[in-house]
Parts: C-alpha cells; structure tokens; sequence
C-alpha cells in the first residue's frame, strides 16, 4: 500500500501534512498540536503464481497520526510525530504504533531522529509509483526504523538527503563479537523547473542477508539508482526510473521504468512499465494502471489493475506470491 510519506504534521523536507482537514490546536504562543489520519478500505482480488484466485475486502492501512510543532526561537522549529495503525472494519482490536519521530527545522534544513522514510524510496523507487496497491516491483532497501536523517535547505534548485541506520544486535548471538551493524543512505536531486533529476544509493548494511536467525551476520550489498521526472504540461507528467540491486553472490539484478500520470480534471489516470532484468534468471515485463477521482474534498476512490509477470516455476518466488491483482478501494483523509 502506498500512502504519503509520513503524514507528517509539520510542513518540510521530505514530508508531507496529515491531511488538509487535519486539526490544529493552538496550546501557546509557540506550540501547536496536530491530529490527522486516513481511512483506507479496499477490494482486492489477486491471482497468486501458484494459479489460485483470492479476494479479500479489507482496511488497508488506517491511522492515526498525533502530534505537535514548537518554536524554539533562532529559526529553529521541534516537531515531533507518531502514527497508529488501526483496523476500520473491526475484523482486529489492536492499535499499534507504526512509527514515530523527532525533528528540528531552520535555515540549515531539517533533522529528523525515528521512523522516518528512506530517502532512497522518496526520490528513486516513488519516481514511478503513482499507486495505492499495484506498485512495481523495486529494490529492496534498508528498513525505516532507527533512522538519523538530514534534509539539506533547497540551494537553487539543488538538495541533497544523507541518512544512517544503527542496527543493533545481541552479542550472545554473533559470532564475531559485533553487535551493531550501520547502513548508510544519500540521495541527491537537482530540479530545473520542468525536469528534476535524482540518484541514490543505500549501502543496506544494518540488513543480514542471512536471516534473522542466522549467528553470521552477513549484509546486504549496495543498491544504486537514478530517476528522471518532467512535467510534460500543466496536466501530463512523465518519469523514469533506474536501479540496480546486487547480493553476496555476485549477482545483480536491473529495475528500469517509466509512468505517466495524467490529471483529467476530476482526478489522475496513471500508469506504469518496468523490465526486471538478473543477470541469472529470466527477465520479465510488469505492466499496471490506474485511475482515482475525488468525490468530495478529502475523499477519494480509485480503481488499479496490476500484471506483475511472476512465474512460480522460474523459482524465484513464492507460490503465494502476487501475480495478478485488481482493486477498488476508498481513501479518506482528515
């Protein structure tokens, strides 16, 4: 499911607000708590690589997000943030929290402490993902949790992202007496106006490539990538995508995409392509597309259909593993 990425409550790099109907609440001169969240319901229907057929009528991904903003005088602005996750159908009882932040804002950029969203994701694999539940596949990065990230200010159209992951480990279970891993992440955009160009690269070193349960810890090897978006018309936006993931043995394996989004008026019709190319295995061809119209302000309903080409017989997925999938589904922001 692909939702904005944090909703956020404060306004700044690399985030996004909880919501125009989100609420404010003015506690003194210099603080203001925020509440917000979103309400997703979805009709899913997905042929799995194994031929079988499965629907499903589900919440995908409601939340609450709470939080406040505080000037500290100099420039400087403290936000802090958490999100819960909870079930609008009440098919579960359980709220949990799904993530959490802290941050500082002025005229150095932003710091964020938490759960904050790899930068790599932000400006690489979202570059051709207008989805809510079709996405294409995409490299896979370092988790979102333990996250130091730094949003520089734009500079001329210029900015860059540096992030770090400290991945901590119990020494009773690591051979090597190490009980911490650290991924590192950069990322870096250039915007022209009407074209803006990214590349990034995420070191994936806080992820054991050989499973949680494994005493050897053993990371991942690096994945790079480069996109490209343009702004086609006031209506028409295109952009493209190149990713490159590498493992321990040698292997690599090519993401390479291109979407276009298309505002009708009422809403967007959307669109995307990708060859996914290892250097052992076959390739295969994904296609999706999409459409979403506002109803009421705040209120959206969308419809995606989605060929993702994986073949349980080339041994590279699981047999319940997604093949096919088609949704309908409602997403409500307040």
């Amino acid at each position: 499911m692909k939702h904005a990425p944090k909703l956020a409550l404060l306004v700044a790099a690399g985030m996004a607000s909880a919501g125009a109907q989100a609420a404010d609440f003015e506690v003194s001169e210099n603080t203001t708590l925020t509440l917000g969240g979103e309400v997703v319901l979805n009709y899913l229907y997905e042929k799995k690589t194994n031929g079988e057929n499965d629907t499903d009528f589900k919440d995908d991904g409601s939340k609450v997000v709470i939080g406040g903003t505080r000037d500290l005088g100099n420039g400087i602005t403290a936000f802090a943030e958490a999100e819960f996750e909870y079930n609008t159908l009440g098919n579960s009882d359980t709220v949990s929290r799904d993530g959490s932040i802290l941050g500082f804002v002025g005229d150095f950029g932003e710091v964020a402490i938490g759960a904050s969203d790899n930068v790599f994701e932000d400006l690489i694999s979202d570059a051709v993902d207008p989805f809510e539940n079709a996405s294409l596949d995409a490299v896979s990065l370092t988790d979102e949790d333990s996250m130091l990230t730094y949003y520089s200010p734009d500079m001329d159209g210029f900015s860059f992202r540096l992030q770090g992951r400290h991945n901590n480990r119990d020494n009773d279970d690591v051979g090597d007496g190490n009980g911490s891993e650290v991924s590192l992440i950069a990322a870096a955009e250039y915007d022209f106006g009407p074209v803006a160009l990214a590349a990034a690269y995420d070191s994936r070193g806080s992820i054991n490539a050989n499973g949680s349960d494994s005493n050897e810890f053993k990371s991942q090897d690096h994945v790079v990538g480069i996109a490209a978006v343009a702004q086609l018309s006031d209506r028409l936006e295109a952009s493209a995508r190149f990713a490159q993931e590498n493992d321990q043995a040698g292997n690599d394996t090519d993401y390479t995409a291109i979407a276009l989004s298309y505002n009708y008026g009422g809403g967007d019709l959307y669109g995307a392509a990708q060859s996914v190319d290892p250097s052992n295995g076959d390739s295969n061809t994904q296609t999706a597309a999409g459409i979403n119209y506002e109803i009421a302000s705040d209120v959206v309903i969308f419809a995606e259909y989605g060929d993702l080409d994986r073949k349980f017989s080339d041994g590279e997925f699981a047999k319940l593993d997604t093949d096919k999938l088609g949704v309908a589904g409602l997403k409500y922001e307040f």
